[in-house]
This record gives C-alpha cells, sequence and structure tokens, in this order.
C-alpha cells in the first residue's frame, strides 16, 4: 500500500504540480519504477481495486502493464500469464463503461498478452470462451468490440508482422464467429448508455480491423459480395458514419476483386444521392470520400471501364465531377490520378488482337480524357492569393509540388491518348489569347508545367509545334529589370525555363531565337529560384544549338554569363551547368586562337584568384583579415570547381582532336604551376579548398586518361596497353576494397576515375582484346553493381552508366555474332559475366530505388533492367541457354525483392512487384531487341533505352516503386 501511495503522489505531481523541476522528479521516479519487478503488482492492484477510483492512476497502471508485458513478457510463467489475463479481463469489464481511452489500454495491454503467447497453447480459444462469458454482463459487448478491434491491428503491426504469423492465422480462424458477432450488433443496435452515438463506429471500425487483417480471405470469394455486412457498411455511407464506412468499402475493394463490379451498379446512387448535393453545398468530407472510393472502384477493374457501360460511363463523369471541384487544396484532385493513370495505361496496352477494341475505346473516352486536361491543369494552378504574392523567395506549396509530382505519368499518357499535337494545341493554341485579353500568369504557368511534363512523348512522336507563343513570353520576361523577379513572377519565370530546356532541340533550330533565349536565360540564372532551371536550359541550348550560339554576338553574351559567376554566388551545381554551356561553345570553335583566348577569358578570374592565394605576401597579409581570408577561400574553391568543369567537358566536346593539338593542353600548362604551388601550401589545411584542388586535378587526370584511350585504344599496337593499364587499376588495393556502397561515398572521385575509364575500354577497345579480359570485365561489373546503392549520386549514375554501356555494346556483339558463336569471344564473355553477376546486380538495383535519392536513378534503373530482359531474351534462343536464359533473370529478380527486409513491403506487395515487373520486363526485352535488330549497325547506340510500350511499363512500374519507398529508412548494403 505505501508503493501504491508513493506511486499516486507521483502521478499527481507529474501531471498537477505547477513546478516544473518536481514533475522532471517525479516523472524520472515513475521512469525507475516502471523497471522494477514491484511494478506488475501495484500496476495490477491499482487497475481492478475497487477503491481505486482517479482515472490518473488507472491510466497510468493500464499503460504499465501494457509496456512491461510488451517488454518483459517472456520471462512470466504460464500460471503468472493466466492470472494477468483474468485481471485485465476484469479491469476491462470494470470499465467499460467509463472513459474510452482507458478501456483501449486495457485492450492493448490484454493484445499485447496475447501475442507473447505460445500460439500452440491456443491463446485466443481461451480468450474468446472467456469473451462469449462477458457477453452475458452488461457492457460487455462494448469490451468484447474494443478488444476485437485493437487486436488484429497489433498483430498486423508489421514491425512484428514474421513473429505474429503464426498467431495471425490462429486469430483469423476464428473469422466466422467475430462476423456473426458483427452482424448480430448490427441488426440490434446496441446502446451503450454514455455513447449512443458511436455504436456504429465501434461497429465498423472493428470491421476496418478485420478487414484488414485479412478476415474475407477465410470466407469463399464468391460469398463476398453477398455479405449482409456489406449492405450494412453500403448503408451506413448517410450519416455521421460516411468516413468509416468509406475507409472499409477502400479496403475491401483492394482486397477482393469481386467487389468492383458490384459496386460499379451503385455508383449511381452514390453520384445523385451523395455527390451531386455536396458539389452543390460544398462538402469536402463526402466528396472526397466518394472520389477516393470510386477511384479505387475503377482502379481495382480497369477491364471493365473500358467496356463502356452506363455505369462506366457515370463513374468517369463523378470522378471528372470531383477532379473539377474548387477545393482549397488538391488533396480531391490528387486521389483521382492514380485510377486516371491505370485507365489511361489499360487503354494504351490493348493492341494486337485487341486494336479495334482499343480504337473504340479511345473514341468513346476521348472527350473525357480531353476534358480531364482542362481540369487538371485547372487545378494545377496556385489559387489567387499566391499569384498576386511578390514576396521575395516565394515557391509553390507543397501540395501543389506533390500533387504536380504525381500528375506527371498521367500527363504523359492522356498526351499519347490524345496524341501530342492534338494535346499541344489543346494547351495553347485552342486558347490562346488575343492582344486585348491577356491569359491569367497562374493559368499560363500551369500550362508550361504540363506542357514540360510531356516533353519525353512529345519530341519522340510529335512534329515540333509553333513556338510563337512561348518566344513572345521569352522576349517579354527578357525586357524585365530584375527587380521585378520577385514572388510568383520568378516561379512563371522558372515554369518557361524548363520549357525551353525540355524543347531545347527544336526551340533553337531558329538563329532568330538564340539572342532572345540567350537573354532570358542569362537574366534569371542570378534569381535563387529560376537559377537551376535557366542554368539547365542554358547548358541544354549550348548543346542543342552550337552552331547557332557560336555567333559573335551571342559569344558576348556568354561571355558576360561567365564573368558575372563570381557576383551570382550560385550553387556549385548550377555553376558547373553554366561553365558547361559555355566550354560546349568555346569546345566548337573553329578558330584555335579565339579559342584559346576565349577559355582563357572565362578562366582568368579563377586563374587570379588562385594565383593571389598562393602568392606569398597575399598569404601573410590575408591571414591578418580572417573574413577576407575565408572569402578568399570560398572563392579559389569555387575557381577550382570551375577550371576542372572546363576540363571534364573540353574532353567530351573534343573527342577527335589529338591531345597535343587541343586546349586542354594549354590550359594545363597555365594551370600546373599554380596548382603545384597550392598543393605544397599551407592553405591545403582547408578542407573544402583542398577538396576542390583534388577534384581539379583529378578531373584534369580524368578527363585525358578517357582522351587517350579514345583516342588510342582501339589501334591494335596500343590495345594490350590499356589492358594491362586496366589490370592494373582494377587490382589497386584502394580499388579492391570497395566492396560496399560505404566505402564507395568515401571514395567517389576513385569510383567515377575508375568507371569513367573502363566505359571509354569498353567502347573503345577491340572485341578481340576484351575477350581475353573475361576476369577484369567480371571484377568491373561486379564493383560497378556494387556502387549503385552508393549514396553519392555522381558515383552511383557513373556506375550505372557504365553497366549500361556494357551491356549496350554485349548486346550489339551478341546480336552480331548470334550465327556464329566462338569460345573465347567477348559475346561469350559477356553471357558468363551477366550469369555471375546478374543477380547481385539486380539486388543492388532494387536496393538503389529505395530512400529520398531514389527517383534520381529510376531512369538508368530502368534502361539497365530492359537491356538485362533483351539479353537474357537473346539467349534463350541461342546455345548460350545453358549459361544464361530467361528463368535466370526471374530468379534474379524473385531473390532481390524477397530479399527486402519485411518493413520495407506490405502485405502481398512481394508477389505483385514479381508479378508484374517480370510480365513488364517480358516485354520489354523483346521491345529492345526489336529495336536494336532495326537499327543494328546505324550510329543509334541508345535507341532501344526504354522503347516500346513495355519499356514505358517498366519504367512507370520502377517510378511508382521508387516513389512509394522514397521515405523508407536507408537499408544497411553489404
Amino acid at each position: 500500500m505505501e508503493l501504491q501511495r508513493k506511486v499516486a503522489e507521483a502521478i499527481h505531481v507529474l501531471n498537477h504540480d505547477p513546478e516544473s523541476s518536481n514533475r522532471v522528479a517525479a516523472n524520472q521516479w515513475l521512469v525507475q519504477f516502471q523497471l522494477t519487478p514491484a511494478a506488475w503488482d501495484v500496476s495490477t492492484s491499482l487497475l481492478t481495486s475497487p477503491i481505486v477510483s482517479l482515472f490518473d492512476l488507472q491510466f497510468f497502471a493500464a499503460q504499465i502493464l501494457r509496456r512491461k508485458i510488451q517488454n518483459e513478457a517472456s520471462n512470466l510463467q504460464s500460471t503468472a500469464k493466466d492470472a494477468l489475463l483474468n485481471a485485465l479481463l476484469l479491469a476491462a469489464k470494470r470499465y467499460s463503461s467509463g472513459v474510452p481511452q482507458l478501456l483501449t489500454q486495457i485492450c492493448l495491454a490484454l493484445s499485447a498478452l496475447l501475442l507473447h503467447s505460445d500460439p500452440y497453447s491456443k491463446p485466443f480459444d481461451k480468450l474468446m470462451f472467456a469473451l462469449q462469458n462477458l457477453q452475458a454482463h452488461d457492457d460487455g459487448n462494448v469490451v468484447l468490440l474494443e478488444l476485437l478491434t485493437v487486436l488484429p491491428e497489433e498483430i498486423s503491426d508489421t514491425r512484428h508482422f514474421s513473429h505474429h504469423s503464426d498467431l495471425r492465422q490462429e486469430l483469423l480462424s476464428h473469422t466466422s464467429m467475430v462476423l456473426d458477432f458483427l452482424l448480430q450488433q448490427s441488426e440490434n443496435q446496441f446502446v451503450s448508455p454514455l455513447y449512443p452515438h458511436d455504436n456504429n463506429r465501434k461497429i465498423l471500425r472493428c470491421l476496418l480491423s478485420w478487414v484488414r487483417a485479412g478476415c474475407f480471405s477465410e470466407i469463399p470469394q464468391g460469398a463476398v459480395p453477398s455479405h449482409p455486412l456489406l449492405n450494412y457498411v453500403f448503408n451506413a455511407l448517410q450519416g455521421t458514419t460516411f468516413d468509416l464506412a468509406i475507409e472499409v468499402l477502400v479496403e475491401l475493394v483492394t482486397r477482393h476483386e469481386d467487389l468492383p463490379q458490384v459496386l460499379l451498379y451503385k455508383v449511381q446512387f452514390l453520384r445523385d444521392t451523395l455527390l451531386k448535393p455536396a458539389l452543390i453545398n460544398a462538402d469536402l468530407k463526402i466528396i472526397s470520400g466518394l472520389a477516393c472510393l470510386m477511384s479505387e472502384i475503377g482502379q481495382a477493374a480497369p477491364c471493365l471501364i473500358v467496356e463502356a457501360s452506363s455505369e462506366a460511363l457515370i463513374l468517369t463523369d463523378a470522378i471528372l465531377s470531383c477532379v473539377t471541384f474548387p477545393s482549397e487544396d488538391w488533396e480531391i484532385a490528387d486521389s483521382t490520378v492514380q485510377f486516371w493513370s491505370t485507365f489511361a495505361t489499360y487503354i494504351l496496352s490493348l493492341g494486337g488482337n485487341r486494336q479495334n477494341d482499343r480504337t473504340r475505346v479511345k473514341d468513346t473516352f476521348l472527350p473525357v480524357f480531353s476534358a480531364l486536361v482542362d481540369a487538371l491543369v485547372l487545378r494545377a494552378q496556385v489559387d489567387e492569393f499566391t499569384s498576386s504574392d511578390e514576396s521575395p523567395g516565394l515557391d509553390l506549396p507543397d501540395g501543389l509540388l506533390h500533387f504536380r509530382n504525381n500528375l506527371l505519368e498521367l500527363l504523359v499518357d492522356i498526351c499519347q491518348l490524345l496524341h501530342p499535337t492534338t494535346f499541344v494545341s489543346k494547351l495553347f493554341f485552342g486558347g490562346v489569347p488575343s492582344s486585348s485579353v491577356s491569359m491569367p500568369l497562374r493559368e499560363i504557368e500551369a500550362k508550361l508545367f504540363a506542357l514540360t511534363a510531356v516533353s519525353e512523348i512529345i519530341l519522340q512522336e510529335g512534329e515540333a509545334f509553333d513556338f510563337a507563343l512561348i518566344m513572345q513570353l521569352v522576349s517579354a520576361f527578357s525586357v524585365r529589370p530584375s527587380s521585378e523577379l520577385k514572388g510568383f513572377i520568378s516561379v512563371v519565370y522558372r515554369s518557361l525555363a524548363d520549357v525551353v530546356g525540355s524543347y531545347s532541340r527544336w526551340i533553337s533550330v531558329f538563329p532568330s531565337n538564340a539572342r532572345p533565349l540567350l537573354l532570358f536565360l542569362a537574366g534569371g540564372i542570378s534569381e535563387p529560384i529560376c537559377s537551376h532551371a535557366c542554368a539547365s536550359a542554358l547548358r541544354k541550348i549550348c548543346e542543342d544549338a552550337p552552331a547557332v550560339i557560336q555567333e559573335t554576338s551571342n559569344l558576348d553574351i556568354l561571355m558576360w554569363i561567365g564573368e558575372c559567376l563570381e557576383q551570382w554566388d550560385l550553387t556549385l551545381e548550377d555553376e558547373e551547368e553554366v561553365i558547361t554551356a559555355i566550354t560546349v561553345i568555346l569546345g566548337s570553335v573553329a578558330n584555335k586562337e579565339l579559342q584559346n583566348k576565349l577559355l582563357t577569358q572565362l578562366l582568368s578570374s579563377s586563374y587570379g584568384v588562385l594565383s593571389k592565394l598562393v602568392d606569398e605576401d597575399a598569404e601573410s597579409s590575408g591571414r591578418q583579415s580572417p573574413a577576407t581570408y575565408t572569402r578568399m577561400l570560398s572563392s579559389v574553391t569555387r575557381g577550382l570547381y570551375r577550371i576542372g568543369t572546363v576540363f571534364s567537358h573540353l574532353a567530351t566536346s573534343l573527342p577527335s582532336v589529338p591531345v597535343a593539338d587541343g586546349p586542354i593542353l594549354s590550359l594545363l600548362t597555365v594551370f600546373w604551376p599554380i596548382l603545384e604551388k597550392l598543393f605544397r601550401s599551407e592553405h591545403m589545411e582547408s578542407g573544402s579548398l583542398a577538396a576542390a584542388a583534388c577534384r581539379a586535378l583529378s578531373v584534369a587526370v580524368q578527363s585525358s586518361a578517357c582522351v587517350i584511350a579514345e583516342e588510342f585504344c582501339h589501334k591494335e599496337e596500343y590495345g594490350s596497353l590499356f589492358i594491362t593499364t586496366f589490370e592494373r587499376f582494377t587490382q589497386a588495393s584502394s580499388l579492391m576494397g570497395i566492396n560496399s556502397s560505404y566505402i564507395c561515398d568515401q571514395e567517389p572521385d576513385l569510383v567515377e576515375a575508375y568507371v569513367n575509364f573502363a566505359s571509354a575500354l569498353i567502347r573503345s577497345c577491340h572485341k578481340e582484346l576484351l575477350g581475353t579480359s573475361g576476369t577484369l570485365l567480371e571484377i568491373s561489373f561486379h564493383k560497378a553493381a556494387i556502387c549503385c546503392t552508393a549514396m553519392h549520386r555522381g558515383a552511383a549514375l557513373a556506375a550505372m552508366s557504365y553497366l549500361s554501356g556494357f551491356l549496350e555494346v554485349s548486346l550489339s556483339s551478341m546480336i552480331e555474332t548470334v550465327n556464329s558463336i566462338s569460345d573465347g569471344s567477348f559475346s561469350v564473355v559477356s553471357v558468363q559475366v551477366v550469369s555471375h553477376c546478374g543477380e547481385g546486380l539486380l539486388s543492388n538495383l532494387v536496393y538503389a530505388l529505395l530512400g529520398v535519392a531514389a527517383m534520381s536513378r529510376v531512369h538508368k534503373c530502368s534502361t539497365i533492367l530492359q537491356q538485362l530482359a533483351a539479353i537474357c531474351s537473346l539467349c534463350e534462343r541461342t546455345s548460350w541457354k545453358g549459361m544464361l536464359c530467361w528463368k535466370s533473370l526471374q530468379g534474379w529478380l524473385n531473390s532481390a525483392v524477397w530479399a527486402l527486409p519485411s518493413e520495407y513491403l506490405k502485405q502481398g506487395e512481394a508477389e505483385s512487384i514479381v508479378r508484374e515487373w517480370s510480365e513488364a520486363l517480358g516485354g520489354a526485352g523483346i521491345d529492345y531487341l526489336e529495336n536494336k535488330s532495326c537499327n543494328f549497325g546505324s550510329n543509334n547506340s541508345s535507341g532501344g533505352h526504354m522503347q516500346g510500350k513495355h519499356g514505358r511499363t517498366l519504367k512507370r512500374l520502377v517510378r511508382d516503386f521508387a516513389d512509394s519507398h522514397r521515405n523508407d529508412p536507408n537499408p544497411n548494403i553489404i
């Protein structure tokens, strides 16, 4: 009793004492008390004693028992567990008519106790027997409902799913009894004296819990649509239980394939009875719930919707009306996106013998998708308040950014359905504002976003359209003073720059566009919100139209941009884009004297600040002013990054120019002496400066080495030398030590240098020599596969590029020699490498698609997967089948997915991933081979990448997987 009194006092102090120090002391004492053996008896006594009637005490006691059961129940004897079970049941009966939170805690403690029971002791049989006895008492049903609600939730907790699988099966064996009980309660409409309005909610919440646990899997599938509880749930949509009824129906639709057809016939009732009044009254709760439910119905059975029955047309019309509803946020429209994507993809997948069906379905639903474009563009706009906001640093709301990100794949699918020309015309040319009527900026910005989203498919399948409206906007923005580039104006500026970058190949064809485009991009680079889009667009314009940009007046603008970098303080990433753009143009200047002059001018400020730093007089004076010295170090670091970027891109811009005649050597002549001084100076104590200096040196060596490899590797007299170099590089202790992604992240420059050299070797070296280097190629392939999972973006993407390049060259060789297979050939070596390393590669690709950095790796992962599928498909038809075949890839995929920790996958997700990816890979591999065969012998070495509908389907599946797992904890990858 004394200990109970102390506990009661401590809880009172914790909850009510005004002095924080007293509350802290009480909390510490209670924490220590929880760890003592006495806590079992004290908590049980507080919870079951008829004397104690304080909620704080009772709630604390229930929490203590729950935690101790979770942490220490394995140490209890079976008799102690039975006594505790009886005590908790007694407490549940006692507080069934009290505060609901207390009853929930007691039921959670009961659930924890059951989960720590030996499944062979049939704990649920004992519990169900006790509960049946409890039903005879007043409010016994309240206890039973609460316990039956929390028990499946606790068992289905994915953190303990594997541990609880046996208990889960035993729990589900009682499904029939539970459903009968719920049906009885729904018919009797039992009444709790304190909470009479919660009755239906309790029933629905309990049913939801059991549906999520998989209860209906225990009854015949055909019996689910006619189960009496389904009518009860459907009727519960009308009233205060609407939200819970929606949740139950959504769960049922996603789990039981017979239900969508049943519910499809009820959509007209939902639309007329609930949706239309809700739209008139702006009832967000009803609209949101129905949008979610109807989308799930359509998404679960697109094959029913394409039949274009009256019910299907009602469904699409109802969902479309939800999208167009002008809510303040984007959640309602966003909840329908997955349905529209699934529906559009299903229509696009109709082919072969169903080509006539596809034409009929497209003709039927084209008006729906046409109206959907208008609705989505409308919903993708900012609100009026944001569009008039002039605050510096304004950006789009997070909700809108999320909605737009989810729209990307859908807009591409709609563009394919409507045809690119029709889609673009609908966006702009169906509603071009006249000279007297201006289109609102927020509408322009949303349409620019949509145009950027579909750029890839338009460039692939469409025809160049009239860019007059885009150039009007470019000209209008390019003359705006920088003081006006604030608030929403800067957001529009960025979206316009995104369009320019996306369509640079077409828009830069006209020489008259060059100057306005350069002025427009130059004006936005200095603005924080626009800088990345403008810098990226500048690089693309310069890469796509070097001849046009080489005009003297355009060169002047480029050089001015380069000189302004010191003032603009861009991120290193954006600065690299700008320097790359300028280097691409300068690298293509035919006049070598002018080329060297402009390159020297571009790097003069970098050389100048670097020379100033290593000057002995400047060193001593600079140390006297820490602020000045810090600024100088920052400038030198940026200068070194610029120099490194120039070296890197000159090598790729001048692949056919001998090293001795190119500008790299002349730049190195100036740079090297300064770099030597820097490495000998005390300034290298600065970590950032040392990293920048090492990067510049590394890039210079990399670019020169790759140029040399590509220039001489194909020559027979040098081939063996490069193979020897590759062997020494591969067998270096630092490289052999890269056996995990963690180590790769510690040495990203080494990884990039190695895979870049290996890529150059694979592309340029004679296949006969490569055929003698199977062991080296296998080691390099294995190392690159490991590095795919690195957190360092550059190292991971470089490794993926090498893997993709290796597979591309291998496929070309295999197609060429498929009828003349010989031992020791590069084709045979390639098959051996893939057969030995394929399982590890696939596992690492799956891991690379987890976490926040995964979206940037979707395309390369998809490409590698399609190439692997193509190789396995090709081997299936040849004598290579003994080493590598289609079953090999299926086995690797199955192993990779099932090897993921259970916390990364939802119930049933592994099976669906293996099934859907296998199907997509099968078609994607054939698409790749067909495209490769059509382009064999041409210069199009990448034409097979994500080509064909199966390739695009594969990429969508990979993107969906990465998107749905971007918040997963990063796994420890060995």
